[in-house]
């Protein structure tokens, strides 16, 4: 039972509930479901520029520049699904949410292109 069920069944019983205790800035569901939004838009963004790695990308002459590019914005999405994740987490610490499945959905597509990236089997 969460923290509101209990004060909701204290005020039904004409008790005074306690005040609800202060949950951290970066625990607040809002903070978590921004980063997680920002996260799949960047992920998005990371899928878009993905032509920019491949074989067409990988032999002009501004390669390096494509190539970096890129792992900013795969790199920012990564970032921000771990900072979701964490965010999601600590909050389910306090009220038994759900786990946060697309949160590290979202790190662990970011990360397997980086491996691939790393590999080179996305330049085919």
């Amino acid at each position: 039972m969460g923290v509101r069920e209990e004060q909701r069944k204290l005020k039904r019983q004409g008790k005074n509930a306690p005040p609800p205790p202060k949950v951290d800035w970066w625990r607040r569901p809002t903070v978590g479901n921004i980063l997680v939004i920002g996260a799949a838009i960047s992920l998005q963004f990371t899928i878009i520029l993905l032509p920019l790695v491949g074989p067409a990308g990988s032999v002009a002459p501004h390669a390096l520049q494509n190539k970096l590019a890129w792992h900013a914005v795969l790199l920012t999405c990564i970032a921000l699904g771990l900072l979701a994740t964490f965010s999601k987490l600590g909050r389910r610490k306090e009220d038994q949410s759900r786990f946060p499945f697309l949160s590290v959905l979202i790190v662990g597509i970011g990360v397997l292109l980086l491996i691939l990236q790393a590999t080179g089997a996305l330049r085919i």
